[in-house]
């Protein structure tokens, strides 16, 4: 084999000592915000569990800048935190109440009662294609230190799913009446400039902890400092998508603001996927929200794109059901080293040939200690002896892997398709595929057949019917290993009725993928129904079916 590892690694279960590069957290923890107006809480040292007698507000060691956003002063906690809200997703349509998901969210704009939160959070499509909630309940904290109280409902406005993030509105009291006018009168925080932050900037970090089956149930806004220790991007977009941290927060934190050490808003908690088992360690930086920022003001609602999404990442299968998430593999050509590790950039998923060397990056988030994790090489489908490794987990409930294989000859990694995929104790979480100096092939797609309903793993069902809420039409896909986007467009009797947003196609070379319309004025209406299926902007196949 000409290709080689950067750096060894044992193979089975042996200990990962100089392979790939951890970016973990330095065991910060997050402490309350305490009831006195005190600018100046204090950390907790993780080596001692003593209070650590530096401030956690501000740290005058910044090597950035920033501070216009609030006129050079400091904001303390204790009134950053009359901004933050618990953002609760709740299903009533079983006639009780059921809390599906917690998050946390910061008013971006009071005069128009919008909070930022992650996408995940509040995303309102279910696996099997239903409504995953039925209302947004807003609770706010109004005294720091005591657990906040429900006080408004809100409505998705604008949303971005392939960065995690979305905007609500709050449109009604804790019953879900309507507003008076002047009824919400929670304050907006200052946003930031988010692109001054790099490597060392300072930040201070906020949410609740959420409540999993047999914790506690105790929800009061936690803060924590954290430090960038690098970025992190996402395949097909260019510059940084993520903020890596030293810091990790209970995973009700998804959705919470990210503060500057001035106070100033640069950026949003996320998770790649909600995960109540994990925790949140990255950041989304505030430029990837302002687009949602300016759109939402005219907003009304968010039409959620309905498809096949709750599956395992680079992959149409069904994900594992265990609480544990890999993330896709992504791929560059160049990364920097840092004295945190390494960070890529330029991510790519096609590369010419003659590749020097080719980097990789995957999230593990959920896993316990001891766990095994494999990483398979394939070229061509021929699995990669030589590349592939194991080592056991011993980092935590989270962690970013990085690491590249390397060509030692003129001639570069050879032409083909590399496939990565990352299995935790035997079983398969995630897998990517990069291409290297070979034709990808063209996209197609096979009409099967038209349903309305899918199974909770996210598996159609066959039967449609007038009446139902909604229609979902499957596809047999091949050929996807260079498909970068998806959208479909919906006719009924020949008339365009739905157009869906453009998805990023991650899920994969081929397999079974269905795509939906859920129509906003009633049920689904007798009459011929087409879907256009678009794959990179071109139509690969129209699935259509007549329902009386």
């Amino acid at each position: 084999m000409l290709v080689t590892r950067q750096l060894a690694r044992t193979f089975l279960v042996a200990v990962l000592a100089v392979g790939a590069v951890f970016l973990m957290a330095c065991e910060r923890t997050a402490e309350l915000i305490p009831g006195e107006s005190t600018p100046t809480p204090t950390a907790t040292d993780a080596a001692t569990g003593e209070a650590s007698p530096t401030p956690i507000v501000v740290n005058p060691d910044n090597p950035a800048g920033g501070g216009a956003a609030t006129g050079g002063q400091v904001i303390p906690d204790h009134q950053l935190a009359l901004s933050i809200v618990q953002v609760l997703a709740i299903d009533n349509s079983a006639g009780f109440e059921q809390i599906r998901r917690y998050g946390t969210g910061v008013v971006v704009n009071a005069e128009e009662g919008l909070i930022a939160t992650a996408y995940p959070v509040v995303d309102p499509v279910a696996s099997d294609g239903t409504r995953a909630y039925t209302t947004i309940a807003i609770a706010a904290d109004r005294e720091p230190g005591t657990p906040p109280q429900r006080e408004f409902t809100a409505t998705l406005v604008a949303a971005d799913p392939s960065v995690d993030l979305a905007i609500l509105r709050v449109t009604g009291d804790a019953a879900g009446e309507p507003l008076a006018d002047g009824a919400f009168d929670l304050p907006a925080v200052a946003l930031g400039d988010a692109s001054i932050a790099g490597v060392g900037f300072s930040l201070r970090v906020f949410g609740y902890p959420g409540v999993t089956d047999g914790g506690s149930t105790e929800q009061i806004v936690e803060t924590a400092q954290a430090t960038i220790t690098g970025q992190r991007g996402t395949s097909g977009r260019t510059g940084r998508t993520w903020f890596k941290m030293d810091t990790r927060m209970p995973f009700g934190a998804a959705g919470g603001p990210v503060f500057d050490r001035f106070g100033a808003l640069v950026g949003i908690l996320a998770q790649d996927r909600y995960l109540p088992a994990g925790v949140v360690g990255m950041a989304r930086p505030l430029d990837l929200l302002n687009p949602l920022l300016s759109s939402a003001p005219d907003a009304v609602s968010y039409d959620a794109p309905l498809y096949r999404d709750a599956t395992m990442p680079g992959s149409l299968e069904v994900a594992p059901n265990t609480g544990i998430f890999v993330s896709r593999p992504a791929f560059a050509e160049n990364a920097t080293e840092t004295t945190n590790g390494t960070d890529l950039f330029d991510y790519e998923t096609r590369f010419v040939a003659g590749l020097g060397a080719l980097y990789y990056e995957y999230v593990v988030n959920g896993a316990d200690d001891g766990a095994v994790i494999e990483e398979r090489w394939y070229l061509d489908d021929v699995v990669q002896q030589s590349l592939s490794s194991s080592f056991v987990w011993s980092r935590g409930s989270f962690g970013i892997v990085s690491d590249r294989i390397t060509a030692p000859g003129a001639s570069g990694i050879p032409n083909g398709r590399w496939r990565l995929d990352v299995l935790v104790d035997g079983t398969l979480y995630s897998t990517a595929t990069a291409i290297v100096g070979v034709d990808v092939g063209t996209p197609d797609a096979v009409f099967q057949f038209a349903a309305s309903a899918a199974t909770p793993d996210g598996n159609i069902q066959n039967g449609a019917f007038t009446g139902a809420e909604q229609l979902l039409m499957a596809f047999d896909m091949s050929g996807m290993t260079g498909a970068t986007q998806v959208e479909w467009h919906v006719f009924r009797d020949n008339s365009r009725v739905y157009t869906s947003p453009t998805i990023p196609w991650t899920q994969g070379p081929s397999g079974r993928f269905w795509v939906g319309f859920r129509p906003a004025d009633g049920p689904i209406g007798p009459g011929l129904w087409e879907f256009e299926l678009h794959v990179n902007g071109a139509i690969v196949e129209v699935g259509s079916i007549q329902l009386f």
